[in-house]
């Protein structure tokens, strides 16, 4: 099924337009796969990995398919609730990591809107350091 896929892929990026489209929404693409392989691997249903990160289902699902882009706060608390760190690494255009990589964890007490987006309606008491960000060294 995975090679069906593959060829149907490669054959529908032959098309410079769709190839441009795919280019635009790699990260979209490659961040959806990853995490729906990850919550497969865990054994969630998109609704349990919704409740333990705080989002909704139907978000989980337009994540996966690829129709929206989460934000780091979003994609911090799905990989946290599926017990997993968001690790981000800046490299130049030959692949050369330029920046010391960053994990962001603690995303459970990153501030929250009412909506589930923004800035926070309450405040945490925690520092954004504090609270998302370690740096690796």
């Amino acid at each position: 099924m995975q090679d069906d896929f593959k060829q149907f892929r490669d054959k529908m990026l032959e098309d410079p337009a769709t190839r441009a489209a795919f280019e635009a929404r790699r990260p979209a693409y490659l961040f959806a796969l990853q995490l729906a392989e990850l919550r497969r691997q865990r054994g969630l249903s998109q609704a349990a990995l919704a409740k333990r990160a705080g989002v909704t289902q139907s978000e989980v699902a337009r994540i996966e398919a690829a129709e929206a882009s989460p934000t780091f706060d979003t994609m911090a608390r799905l990989l946290s609730a599926a017990e997993a760190d968001l690790d981000i690494r800046f490299k130049d255009a030959r692949g050369k990591t330029v920046r010391l990589p960053m994990t962001l964890k603690g995303a459970e007490h990153a501030p929250r809107s009412r909506r589930g987006r923004g800035i926070a309606a309450k405040p945490t008491g925690v520092t954004p350091t504090e609270a998302v960000a370690e740096r690796s060294f």
